[in-house]
């Protein structure tokens, strides 16, 4: 909380303080960070944004440090979440490996520019980078241990968590530009290709039919 003299020296009342709220900040960082990287990510930049003082900042954060510690924690609950929760989230080998694709489609689940921001960060820090490396881990392990569970023996289940993963991960390097009905209708065939099996054609069509919008069928 800042004090009487930063409050005056920022010219900004504690109402109006309280009106911005620390999730604007950080709402305005991932933006910055996603689209220009981890070095424009600053104080003044974001309070431009914000159309607002860079003393308030203070209000809601000790330093750049703080805001930057945030952003980790979204991209690591957001991206590294949803994949897990995902994998965890049927007994049915099927269902779960539809529930990925919807993150790998939806980035409300998954948002691929912030993977990439993030893998740009660890690029040139060494701390990041060792960070993303322990993230990666942590996906691969619980696609791996989906595989076993399906009856995958443990270096097969390796290898297919490895192609099933490495291959977005490329994906999203590559920047295709496929728009969302190209890709989902394409994913019969990765299914196959990932697990061996053919997807039950019912249970396709209709996620299909959930995910695709109306006028793309």
């Amino acid at each position: 909380m800042l004090s009487n003299r930063e409050s005056r020296e920022t010219g900004m009342s504690d109402e109006n303080r309280a009106n911005l709220e620390r999730q604007d900040w950080i709402r305005a960082a991932y933006t910055v960070f996603t689209h220009e990287g981890v070095d424009r990510v600053r104080v003044l930049t974001l309070a431009e944004k914000l159309g607002i003082t860079r003393g308030s900042f203070y209000w809601h954060f000790k330093n750049r440090d703080e805001l930057l510690q945030a952003l980790i924690e979204v991209w690591q609950q957001k991206n590294t979440g949803e994949l897990l929760a995902a994998c965890a989230s049927s007994k049915d080998f099927t269902d779960r490996m539809l529930a990925i694709a919807d993150c790998w489609t939806n980035e409300n689940l998954f948002d691929p520019a912030l993977d990439t921001a993030m893998r740009n960060w660890g690029n040139h820090d060494a701390k990041i980078g060792q960070l993303v490396h322990e993230e990666d881990q942590k996906r691969l392990s619980a696609f791996q241990h989906m595989f076993e569970e399906h009856g995958c023996k443990f270096t097969e289940a390796i290898i297919r968590a490895r192609v099933f993963y490495f291959t977005q991960v490329g994906y999203y390097a590559l920047e295709l530009g496929e728009d969302l009905a190209q890709r989902l209708k394409l994913y019969r065939d990765y299914f196959f290709v990932f697990t061996g099996e053919q997807i039950d054609e019912c249970r396709f069509q209709q996620y299909l039919a959930k995910t695709l919008p109306k006028n793309s069928e």
